[in-house]
């Protein structure tokens, strides 16, 4: 017994990490977190709308952009959605599940990853050091918060690892890098950021590669021709005013008057007092290139890594950076192990770590950790050579007690750190940032469907953005019907839609209030508390969400 164990020991532990990886993603998938945001809600209608019509909700036949909120979605989320929907119907888990599945999936692909990664270190070293990544990124707070929500950008990063992970397969067997070059494509109809990463990669993979490369010309020509003739509609669509151009124009700091509007006074300012020399330092060329620099660098920050994270609250857990602050010393003892014993492809993998965070560094609101996804499985790969040197340095010590003393310690540390994570997630997230997943847009949306017959009127404010959609979502709304009615409406505004007897807009209490037989769902500085108030929905932190008044 005690041989059998010996024998399949690393089979056991490789089994319990996949066990724990797939019980983090999908416990709890459809109620953590609390409330579908507006752009999960709309990946599932839109996956609905595809499931039942072939079209998204304004009537695109199998779109390669969603349009969504004139955000212009990647489409591939919504594909992957359509079996969820259609087997589970549609509902918070089913619309979460695909990126729960890939999010559990990129588990064994980073395991795969790190062995070619690594693959002219000691066999059972980088088997190792391939276990012990698999494992920090199966408890990663980064990759947790994005595989259990419906993020493209979660998506978009397992197809980008298994793209290398095929790429690296195809050096020794040419026909994979006709899969490698697929998967590719699949990161780039996934997300933004991968429209920039992917070329990139691709001309880096060209340069590190070269001599490999020439063995396989017209493998590698094929590969290449997928990958470049199903890209083009996507960057063809950048020269058009929709589609990931508009996208791009609304969180590009290139498209952000603030930015250059100090240097705009500056220069007057120089020019008014005969400066010539003005325009050469405030140069808007120059405001961008310093913009990027500091997104980009910012990505670095400890603050963002291993504290806080970012500034947006649905990107991480409650006191929480985007890494565990156990990761920091092992994270840059790993950097250095593999900085002092590269090799062309360590080289490899470091670069790709210096590009992830360009699409984030050149967007507005950086850092942000859902447009710098690909940092993830670098990060964890250094976390995994630093533990395993360090590790390996301390069991050479005479000292018995000693070292095995700090290993415990190392280890007692993690999983304190971990179960804070998990507390901070499961207990005070929910309360805390409720608010920020539309939290009582589904309790409204039910409330007025089940009241609907009693009144003529059911006017929804638009003051937390996007209610329609949750009204087309947990309503079901026929996407035929909806198409239909939409053509013959017209585009109408963002924050102007009226289907059927609801109207989704700003409240105008002291107007509205004097129509008869209305119900009103609005926040409560639009419905004062002197209203005929019949309902409050509350945040899971006990504040008002949504007042609902009759008149």
């Amino acid at each position: 017994m005690n041989k059998f164990i010996k024998e399949n020991f690393f089979s056991f532990t490789f089994l319990a990490v996949i066990l724990i990886a797939a019980f983090l993603r999908f416990y709890q998938l459809g109620s953590n977190p609390p409330s579908l945001n507006w752009d999960e809600t709309s990946i599932g209608y839109n996956a609905y709308s595809i499931l039942k019509t072939g079209a998204d909700e304004y009537g695109t036949k199998f779109p390669i952009s969603i349009k969504s909120f004139g955000d212009y979605k990647p489409p591939l989320y919504a594909y992957v959605t359509v079996p969820s929907v259609y087997f589970f119907g549609l509902n918070e888990f089913s619309v979460r599940l695909p990126s729960a599945i890939l999010g559990f999936l990129s588990i064994p692909v980073m395991y795969f990853l790190v062995l070619e990664i690594l693959r002219e270190w000691d066999e059972k070293n980088r088997k190792t050091i391939a276990f012990i990544s698999a494992f920090f990124i199966a408890i990663s707070p980064w990759h947790l918060q994005f595989s259990r929500a419906a993020y493209e950008g979660n998506i978009g990063l397992f197809f980008f690892m298994l793209g290398l992970l095929l790429f690296f397969k195809g050096l020794n067997n040419s026909k994979i890098l006709i899969f490698s070059s697929i998967s590719f494509l699949l990161s780039i109809y996934s997300y933004h950021s991968f429209r920039l990463l992917v070329p990139l990669t691709v001309i880096m993979m060209g340069i590190f590669f070269w001599k490999e490369f020439i063995k396989k010309r017209v493998v590698l020509f094929v590969s290449i021709s997928i990958l470049v003739l199903f890209s083009i509609p996507v960057y063809m669509s950048f020269v058009k005013a929709q589609g990931a151009s508009s996208r791009f124009s609304m969180v590009t700091i290139f498209e952000d008057p603030n930015l250059v509007r100090p240097s705009i006074k500056r220069i007057e300012h120089d020019k008014a007092h005969n400066d010539s020399i003005g325009s050469f330092f405030h140069n808007r060329r120059l405001v961008y290139l310093l913009a990027g620099a500091k997104g980009y660098l910012d990505h670095f920050n400890p603050d963002f890594l291993f504290l806080h994270g970012d500034g947006g609250v649905q990107h991480h857990a409650v006191d929480m950076g985007m890494l565990y602050l156990w990761d920091l010393p092992f994270l840059f003892l790993g950097m250095y192990v593999l900085f002092k014993n590269r090799s062309k492809r360590i080289n490899f993998l470091l670069f790709l770590f210096l590009i992830a965070p360009l699409p984030s560094a050149i967007s507005t609101g950086a850092p942000q950790p859902v447009r710098a996804i690909a940092m993830v499985f670098p990060l964890h790969i250094f976390s995994a050579v630093g533990i395993f040197s360090s590790t390996a340095y301390f069991l050479k010590s005479k000292n018995k007690a000693f070292k095995f003393s700090l290993i415990i310690l190392v280890f007692v540390l993690l999983i304190l750190n971990v179960s804070y994570y998990l507390h901070q997630y499961y207990v005070h997230t929910p309360v805390e940032y409720g608010y920020f997943w539309q939290y009582g847009n589904k309790e409204a949306i039910g409330y007025a469907r089940q009241h609907e017959n009693e009144y003529k009127k059911i006017v929804m404010t638009y003051k937390i953005d996007q209610p329609y959609i949750y009204y087309l979502f947990y309503n079901q709304i026929d996407p035929a019907w909806y198409q239909r009615t939409w053509a013959k409406k017209g585009d109408l505004g963002r924050f102007d839609r009226k289907i059927g007897k609801y109207e989704f807009r700003y409240i105008d209490f002291n107007k509205d209030s004097k129509e008869k037989d209305s119900l009103l769902i609005g926040i409560p500085d639009e419905i004062p508390q002197s209203a005929k108030t019949i309902k409050e929905i509350r945040y899971l932190d006990g504040s008002v969400a949504y007042r609902i008044a009759k008149t």
